[in-house]
């Protein structure tokens, strides 16, 4: 497996979930009127949140497109 598509397809779905983290963070208001509620931590919680979720969902989606591929590969040259 290329280990290097792996990680790049995991760091651009993890960029792509820390922006969907900024706005559902802007999106959606705090019920809270805490002053730790307002002072941009849920953006920061909702970014975290996203980026490791991209990150994961980036990471095994293209380790298993790889896995799918190797196993069509092996398929096709077995007799």
């Amino acid at each position: 497996m290329n280990q290097r598509k792996i990680w790049f397809a995991g760091l651009v779905t993890a960029v792509i979930g820390v922006g969907i983290g900024v706005v559902l963070a802007k999106i959606v208001d705090s019920p809270y009127t805490s002053q730790a509620y307002q002072d941009r931590r849920i953006e920061r919680i909702y970014m975290v949140i996203g980026g490791v979720g991209g990150l994961i969902v980036g990471t095994t989606q293209e380790a298993l497109r790889q896995l799918q591929e190797q196993r069509d590969r092996d398929e096709d040259r077995q007799p």
